[in-house]
């Protein structure tokens, strides 16, 4: 799951600045950062994460950290 996840990204030549995977239990949860990512776009992948097979949730946030726009996901699968 963490490969489709990254290959997703990959596809469009980005890079997550910061990349957290957590496995609890028979869930894997995958906290990642990309730095100037458009909303669109965002949603657009988002929903791509979603369409995933056993993906639980994704949340996409928009988040301002010194003045540099990121996009905010979070993913759980099992």
């Amino acid at each position: 799951m963490l490969c489709q996840v990254l290959n997703l990204l990959a596809m469009q030549y980005l890079i997550p600045h910061q990349l957290t995977v957590v496995q609890q239990e028979s869930t894997l949860i995958i906290d990642l950062h990309v730095a100037r990512l458009s909303w669109h776009r965002a949603q657009v992948i988002g929903e791509k994460m979603r369409n995933l097979i056993d993906v639980y949730s994704v949340e996409v946030e928009q988040i301002d950290a010194l003045n540099t726009p990121q996009t905010h996901v979070a993913l759980a699968t099992g």
